[in-house]
């Protein structure tokens, strides 16, 4: 278990966890938008990679706190994302096109993405 006291489930986990679950809101805070426009390419790849991201990132959180009894919090969980994110998107070549620094606060518009 992930230490919320609950039976463990992948649904669970990822969706409905209190210790997890409000990372989406996090991340959600951070980029801007509610939900996903799924017409608009860029943002929907932006997105999958998000997507994919989070679920490593408590997937190593979780495994972190049930075999070496760490604990890290939301918000450096968030942190990580950011993080994490940002190097991915950088080994893929991708050019910031108001710079990294923007990054952190408008990562939509960091990217020209509108």
């Amino acid at each position: 278990m992930a230490g919320c006291g609950l039976g463990e489930s992948t649904h669970h986990l990822f969706l409905h966890c209190e210790i997890f679950g409000s990372l989406w809101q996090y991340i959600r805070d951070w980029i801007g938008i509610s939900g996903v426009d799924p017409f608009t390419l860029q943002r929907r790849s932006i997105m999958q990679m998000l997507w994919l991201l989070c679920v490593w990132i408590v997937w190593n959180e979780r495994n972190n706190r049930i075999f070496k009894n760490t604990q890290t919090n939301i918000i450096d969980l968030m942190e990580k994302v950011k993080y994490h994110l940002f190097w991915w998107l950088k080994a893929n070549n991708v050019k910031f096109v108001y710079g990294t620094i923007r990054w952190w606060s408008d990562p939509l518009l960091s990217l020209g993405i509108d």
